[in-house]
């Protein structure tokens, strides 16, 4: 782009500011703020009735104590006046959480939600009698980094924005503000922050949970699960990044609050041609226009879309078939799958899980919990009811299962075969250019789909959100297909077990015979290795 078309945008944006801050209703609002700051320095009387009017009113807190950093103005420091919008946004946060209620806010770039929400949990924090808040991103970073980029940092930044006869008494920033906590030492009301992961939030209780970008977190099913047993009000803000978790709670039913760019009174329709000819279009979509099926580019499987979705329970009158990926230190992924009279493969449930070794996953096929009872979560434990009496079925999994370890001195595929459960496979399946027909040809022709949840919010996730990587050539991101490798995410183990699942079903037909362990007996002989 243009230095000069740059030039004119900048200063256009500059005047559109100054046009804002010369306007009468913000001239009476920030004089209205000098008048009670001029009070406030003047007596004690006059901060007893501000404390009083801010414990009262979190948008007089903000509006007139509070302040926000813009590094796209020359200006910096402003004054945190709110704009209707996101007055409205404060009052339905502030809802849900005396509430107890449960939203997702849906947000273009750049309109400040992030800043508003840490602003008012901070405002909880001064003036309820009771806030524990538990805030958290996909990135430690993002969460607690020092600086105002990050979660914490922002409430730093307005803690110390604040005169220091409104914060709590025997506050001491060195004592009360720790690494990813911020504790009153008056009424013992926390704010802590916690990093993306599948045990997010687990274990204690909390006023509100707080899941920024909710849409780039690889666990945000299972965080936002966990997060239920925590606390009654679990809030996530994000703009889109595909259709993954966060688009499907979007349209779960969930209080939905939309901040668009139009909303906001210096965005206008040249800011936005200037921010399209910035961007890519997928970005565009992404970022700018809230949109979650344009944002997505580069899949892998598009041919999922033909999949027919309907009530597909287990049904013993047809053969049970199930596909594995097996994790070390990620995820392990399964799937079930039924194959009817006509031909047709039914996908009827799936489960996934991080960081357990492969025993953990035995009850979820044979339906017999250990005798130690694993920890297995309430979610696990349904899993496994909902199997138990299934037959253990004919299975498919990863090739690599002969190598990789999760039980000391034993290969995945002894674990497993010491309870009766034998995984086929073939070492040609390890290539995936192979998995990739095989899979797109079962989707083109002959898959069902069982309309679960957990189908849902796991394979169909998973399918939708697998992508090839990207590369910058030319200051351009391009699709990188060409050697038929996706990036490795978390979508990766439920596309890998799809993808053995499909093989491993094409072998069977191929065949003709029913296969119980082995295509070939001499194929394989089982490994014992030391450590992990």
């Amino acid at each position: 782009m243009a230095e000069d078309i740059i030039l004119l945008e900048h200063e256009r944006r500059e005047s559109l500011l100054k046009s804002y801050q010369e306007s009468d209703v913000y001239k009476k609002m920030l004089l209205d703020r000098l008048k009670i700051a001029d009070a406030c320095n003047r007596s004690d009387e006059s901060k007893v009735y501000a404390i009083a009017a801010c414990r009262a009113d979190p948008i007089f807190f903000i509006n007139n104590f509070c302040w926000t950093p813009n590094d796209k103005y020359k200006q910096y420091h402003f004054p945190f006046i709110l704009y209707p919008f996101q007055e409205d946004y404060i009052n339905w946060l502030n809802k849900h959480i005396d509430d107890g209620k449960d939203g997702l806010v849906e947000k273009s770039r750049e309109m400040g939600v992030t800043w508003l929400t840490l602003t008012l949990f901070l405002w909880k924090w001064l003036f309820s009698d009771n806030f524990n808040c538990l805030i958290g991103s996909y990135k430690e970073a993002k969460v607690d980094n020092k600086t105002k980029d990050s979660l914490m940092g922002m409430l730093d930044y307005q803690i110390r924005g604040l005169p220091k006869w409104m914060l709590p008494r025997k506050f001491v920033f060195k004592n009360h503000r720790l690494s990813m906590k911020l504790v009153n030492p008056e009424s013992q009301n926390i704010i802590e922050g916690d990093t993306m992961n599948a045990e997010f939030s687990r274990g204690s209780r909390k006023t509100c949970v707080f899941l920024d970008e909710g849409a780039f977190w690889e666990y945000f099913q299972d965080a936002w699960d966990s997060a239920g047993d925590t606390t009654n009000c679990r809030i996530t803000v994000s703009t889109p990044k595909g259709y993954n978790a966060f688009a499907m709670l979007r349209d779960s039913g969930i209080d939905v609050m939309t901040m668009h760019w139009k909303m906001h009174p210096l965005k206008d329709e040249n800011w936005y041609e200037y921010e399209k000819a910035r961007r890519s279009d997928d970005t565009v979509a992404q970022e700018l226009d809230i949109s979650y099926q344009k944002s997505q580019r580069g899949r892998v499987y598009p041919e999922w879309d033909l999949a027919q979705w309907g009530d597909y329970p287990y049904d013993p009158e047809y053969p049970l078939f199930v596909g594995w990926d097996f994790g070390k230190s990620d995820d392990t992924a399964i799937i079930w799958a039924l194959k009817d009279y006509e031909g047709k493969v039914r996908i009827i449930d799936c489960y996934s899980n991080t960081g357990k070794t492969i025993d953990f996953y035995v009850p979820f096929i044979t339906g017999i919990l250990p005798s130690d009872g694993y920890n297995y979560t309430d979610r696990d434990l349904q899993v496994i009811m909902d199997h138990k009496g299934w037959p253990k079925g004919t299975h498919f999994g990863d090739p690599a299962g002969r190598f990789q370890n999760q039980v000391v001195n034993f290969t995945v595929l002894d674990v497993l075969k010491s309870h009766g459960i034998h995984v086929n496979f073939k070492d040609h399946w390890k290539h995936f250019s192979e998995r990739i027909e095989t899979s797109k040809l079962l989707m083109r022709d002959n898959l069902l789909i069982n309309n679960s949840d957990r189908v849902k919010k796991g394979l169909h996730i998973a399918m939708i959100n697998s992508k090839y990587p990207e590369l910058q050539r030319g200051g351009l991101a391009i699709v990188n297909s060409k050697d038929l490798k996706p990036q490795h995410d978390s979508n990766s183990h439920f596309r890998s077990s799809f993808e053995y699942l499909a093989l491993g079903l094409s072998e069977y037909e191929s065949n003709k015979v029913k296969i119980y362990d082995k295509f070939k007996s001499d194929r394989f002989v089982a490994r014992r290795t030391t450590g992990y």
